[in-house]
């Protein structure tokens, strides 16, 4: 189970890894993140986390419009020092708003612990990423990749077949089981319709099964590892139906 507390407390740990990333890696390609470098990758967290602060500080009536802002992102090595700053300003600002208190997101008005979550789970997908690059990735932990799981599936899924084309048409009626394999034993099933999906817990069979741990579920969902890296029984053009048209980098 996750809620505000746990989602600080790995924002705070998976922020810490990234700020002590060595000046020797910094140059290195992400091969997770495409054209991107480590350092690359650094400041397009630290913009994130600048990002979300500001729509925490501007309050849930703002209307203005928000942007990335990387301006003053050093080159060398310096970078973790500056994005250990954005994060430090993360934390602060979040800690100044109680979890269930009215705030605005991209995703529409909500609370503030839509915040919480969403930076978390961004630190763990970069964290990973950055792990990835530079030598062994630590697996994400399991509450906290299920709970990511959850949040793709409620908000990217609906927002981006929202804003594209949908689901083929000759997919809708599909089901997708998603099993978790730790010692939670997580599960989702997820059913495709002309007007988004449809997500339950309960076990079911469906026209595709994707086995993993939580972490390995994550990931693939986040397009991190390939869905052949997981046990795919069943219609694999399922799964990759669903991802092919909720493309989150």
């Amino acid at each position: 189970m996750t809620g505000p507390q746990e989602w600080l407390a790995a924002l705070e740990a998976d922020g810490a890894v990234i700020a002590a990333t060595p000046a020797e890696h910094l140059a290195r390609p992400v091969p997770t993140c495409p054209d991107w470098s480590v350092h690359d990758l650094i400041v397009h967290l630290g913009a994130v986390h600048r990002w979300a602060a500001t729509f925490l500080a501007a309050g849930p009536d703002s209307k203005a419009r928000f942007a990335f802002d990387a301006s003053d992102a050093p080159e060398g090595p310096e970078i973790t020092d500056w994005y250990r700053e954005r994060l430090g300003e993360l934390v602060a600002e979040l800690r100044r708003h109680d979890p269930a208190e009215p705030a605005r997101g991209f995703a529409g008005h909500g609370t503030v612990g839509f915040w919480y979550r969403r930076q978390a789970h961004e630190a763990a997908v970069h964290r990973w990423d950055v792990q990835n690059a530079t030598g062994e990735p630590t697996p994400i932990e399991v509450p906290l990749a299920e709970d990511g799981v959850d949040e793709w599936l409620e908000i990217f899924v609906p927002r981006f077949l929202a804003r594209g084309a949908g689901l083929p048409a000759d997919s809708v009626g599909s089901v997708l089981h998603l099993h978790g394999v730790d010692e939670s034993e997580a599960e989702w099933t997820i059913t495709f319709g002309t007007d988004g999906v449809k997500v339950g817990h309960a076990h079911a069979r469906g026209d595709a099964a994707v086995r993993g741990t939580a972490s390995e579920l994550f990931l693939a969902m986040w397009r991190r590892v390939p869905l052949d890296a997981l046990e795919v029984h069943g219609d694999g053009s399922v799964p990759q139906t669903l991802l092919d048209a909720v493309v989150v980098t």
